[in-house]
């Protein structure tokens, strides 16, 4: 009987640990918002902006994630021509809500951001380059939760969901970082964004 058991479970526990694996891979897909008003609601939660131009990314990322990492490199080419804005949430590890907040209460949030990418390191669970703070101020932890609900609101609870206005008019959601082969096609959907707040 509890042979059966096991081999009927099977299935189901086979697809859910290749659905775990497809999600921490962070393997891009294109997915629909729930609301329309995601794009504002994006607008509205607490950024750094990197790059110049009307066409803006909205990407939310962990500071200790290797996938958004990998995005935030593929990014650095196309800063002439887009703007990118980086969404700091606290999901991954213990130091992720102190690297988040750094970034959020930095006097230069740009440079934080700069050098948590620039001093990434992969071995031995030390990922996000910059030092945590020991503790966040009331207002950054309000910050980081709007974060986390945009974050919710993409369909997603795993980073780096990527989130644009399309030529067609409507919010896209990629789902994970590209690639570097995929990027440029990636970026070719991006619409300008209407009076850029």
């Amino acid at each position: 009987m509890n042979r059966e058991v096991s081999r009927s479970s099977f299935p189901r526990v086979l697809s859910m640990a290749l659905y775990l694996w497809l999600a921490c891979m962070g393997l891009a897909q294109a997915a629909t918002p729930s609301e329309p008003a995601l794009l504002r609601e994006a607008a509205d939660s607490h950024w750094i902006a990197e790059g110049h131009g009307d066409r803006i990314i909205y990407v939310i990322f962990d500071p200790n994630c290797p996938y958004c990492h990998l995005v935030y490199v593929d990014s650095q080419a196309y800063l002439k021509h887009y703007q990118f804005r980086w969404v700091p949430v606290a999901i991954l590890t213990p130091t992720s809500p102190g690297k988040a907040a750094a970034m959020l209460e930095a006097h230069d949030r740009n440079a934080a951001l700069k050098e948590n990418e620039h001093r990434f390191v992969r071995e031995r669970g030390k990922l996000g380059g910059l030092k945590p703070l020991a503790r966040m101020s009331a207002k950054t932890r309000r910050e980081l939760e709007v974060n986390k609900a945009l974050l919710t609101k993409t369909g997603m609870e795993v980073v780096p969901p990527i989130v644009f206005l399309n030529k067609h008019g409507k919010a896209e959601v990629i789902k994970g970082a590209p690639g570097k082969s995929a990027f440029p096609t990636m970026l070719g959907e991006v619409a300008p964004t209407p009076a850029a707040k």
